[in-house]
């Protein structure tokens, strides 16, 4: 008889085998590896069972409190980072905020009235659901822009949208919560500031302190860590120093109840761009992206296997409904409402049209929304507020499909669709 524990200790061990097939058959099939990670996870959970969905959810969500999707977002923020580029952020910074303000806006109101129409549910909670699938991200786009040739302002702009619009949905997402359980400790702290300064004062306030304290965090720690290698040179141990570090940013933040995304972004862009590049730094760097990688895996084929095959069954429809809605209207909509408003601008650098459909269609979900999705029903069961508990199993298995189809989709006709628009020619797979 095999137990629990053991069982699971199987399912890791074959996750890890079976991400590892995931290089030879993309290769095979010239396309990048993201969506058969998915589809691996699809296959060997809910439609085989192999994968337990509960396992996946508690390891995806839960595993060590915060779980290993966030855990893996950080070594993969961590490293991609490294490769930021100050100048490309410094002159698209202007489209970058208002994709990731307007455009996040934009977003969340658009998805929560469509979300609110199909369901009948109140738009508060459509707003909810908007809000979590709102931000982008970047560890689908990243891998999917090393295999084609895209220019440089456009890749940089994507990539610094995704890093850096999880603050905003978390707030948004925090000011719904505060609107029908202000007595939640999810949102206890807003609804602490909101009460003395108003909801939009508040919302700015919140906003600002989500980004701004975690980044003069993350730019501290940087440099620290480049001035102490200096000094005590840590040499093969210097991977111990770099991912300590960031994961006492991501906890101690994360305990402050701030986001700690912009501090794991900041270390890595200081640590990738003003380090002295010797031997050490450059073992640190490529032991950072193979643990990148293997977080890619993980984080993807527990993405496949979060929806029981009841809920496969039963949202399938609407679930691939409202993902093409998201993906190919709402999307698009805020993509060309928050940067048109930059047209009008002087002495701004603009987008041609072809510019701005290629960015209105690449914004895939990820790990974010689907950690975000299960709030509202928890939440929900935590303070009993009807509406949560009512539309919580929805507002999931809704996010859920989102995110699955929109990287699938994404990932297979990006290459195709940047070939289009700019004629770039795909890099070899």
């Amino acid at each position: 008889m095999i137990s629990s524990v053991t069982y699971e200790y199987y399912e890791i061990s074959f996750i890890l085998i079976l991400a590892a097939f995931s290089i030879p058959i993309s290769r095979k099939a010239s396309m990048v590896y993201i969506p058969i990670l998915i589809v691996f996870g699809l296959i060997f959970g809910p439609v085989l069972g192999i994968i337990n969905h509960s396992f996946a959810i508690y390891m995806l969500s839960s595993f060590g409190t915060i779980g290993l999707g966030l855990l893996g977002l950080v070594i993969i923020l961590y490293y991609e980072s490294h490769n930021i580029n100050p100048r490309i952020l410094r002159r698209y910074l202007y489209k970058i905020v208002s994709l990731d303000t307007i455009g996040m806006v934009v977003m969340a109101i658009g998805a929560g009235l469509v979300f609110s129409v199909l369901t009948g549910s109140p738009f508060i909670i459509g707003f909810i659901f908007g809000a979590i699938i709102s931000p982008t991200d970047p560890a689908s786009l990243i891998p999917t822009f090393k295999k084609i040739n895209i220019r440089e302002d456009v890749s940089g702009t994507l990539i610094g949208e995704s890093l850096f619009n999880d603050p905003l949905s978390i707030i948004l997402l925090t000011v719904g919560i505060a609107i029908l359980a202000p007595a939640a400790d999810y949102s206890s702290f807003f609804t602490l500031l909101s009460s003395h300064v108003g909801i939009i004062i508040g919302s700015i306030s919140f906003l600002l302190l989500e980004i701004i304290v975690p980044a003069a965090v993350g730019i501290s720690f940087g440099f620290l860590i480049i001035y102490l290698n200096k000094y005590f040179n840590f040499e093969n141990l210097l991977i111990a120093l770099t991912l300590g570090t960031v994961l006492f940013e991501f906890t101690s933040l994360q305990a402050t109840g701030i986001t700690p995304f912009p501090a794991i972004i900041s270390t890595g862009a200081i640590v990738g761009n003003y380090s002295d590049k010797s031997i050490f730094w450059n073992r640190e760097t490529n032991f950072n992206e193979n643990l990148s990688f293997m977080a890619q895996a993980i984080i993807f084929i527990f993405l496949g296997s979060i929806l029981t095959r009841t809920e496969l069954l039963k949202y399938a429809l609407f679930g691939f409904l409202i993902s093409l809605i998201v993906i190919f209207i709402i999307r698009p909509a805020a993509v060309f409402i928050s940067l048109g408003v930059l047209d009008f601008g002087k002495n701004l650098i603009k987008f041609d049209r072809k510019t701005k459909t290629f960015i209105s269609l690449v914004g895939p979900r990820g790990v974010v929304p689907v950690v975000l999705s299960t709030v509202p029903f928890v939440v929900g069961s935590s303070y009993h507020v009807p509406l949560l508990l009512k539309f919580g199993t929805i507002i999931y298995a809704s996010v859920s499909f989102v995110v699955l189809i929109s990287i699938i989709l994404q990932t297979v006709y990006v290459p195709y669709l940047g070939k289009y628009l700019f004629g770039e020619i795909n890099k070899e797979i």
